[in-house]
Parts: structure tokens; C-alpha cells; sequence
């Protein structure tokens, strides 16, 4: 179409820029879903990979341990403070 000149050279670059945005879209939000439901699970992709899931207690757990003792306020605003339930080297199974 752009060659035949049915359509001119600001609507195709409108339309490939549009395009490339929604594919992009589409796969940074399956990414982020997917690592949503990990850390739900209490897993890391390697984990999911071997079909393990030794860290799982259970999604509110689970965002505690990630997020910190206010992890309701944490999701909100990541800048705020939550203290972590462990010391970052032992993890609870």
C-alpha cells in the first residue's frame, strides 16, 4: 500500500509505530503476569523450570516475605518503608 501510494508515509510510520507499541504491550504484560503468579507460588523461574516449589507458604505469605510487613502499603508506594520478616540469607520452607 505504501508503494502504490494508497497510503502516505506519516500514516504507515503512525501505524508501525502503533503496531510494534501493542506487541510490545502484549508481551511485557504476559512477562509480568507470569512472574506475578511466581511470586505467588513462591517460586523463581528456575524453580518453575525443575518443577519445584520448596518456598511456597501460601500467596499472603508469600507477599510478606517479598514485600515486608506492610506489604499492602508496599504495593502502593514501593518507596515506602516495610521492614522484611527475615535476615536475607535464611529462608523459611
Amino acid at each position: 500500500m505504501l508503494v502504490t501510494g494508497q497510503v502516505t508515509m506519516a500514516a504507515f510510520l503512525f501505524a508501525f509505530v502503533a503496531d510494534t507499541c501493542l506487541v510490545g504491550f502484549l508481551f511485557v504484560s504476559a512477562f509480568l503476569l507470569f512472574h506475578v503468579w511466581l511470586l505467588l507460588r513462591g517460586q523463581t523461574t528456575s524453580d518453575w523450570n525443575a518443577g519445584l516449589a520448596p518456598y511456597h507458604l501460601g500467596w499472603r505469605r508469600n507477599l510478606l516475605e517479598l514485600l515486608g510487613t506492610r506489604w499492602r502499603l508496599a504495593l502502593l508506594c514501593p518507596l515506602a518503608p516495610s521492614p522484611l520478616p527475615g535476615d536475607g540469607i535464611q529462608f523459611h520452607t
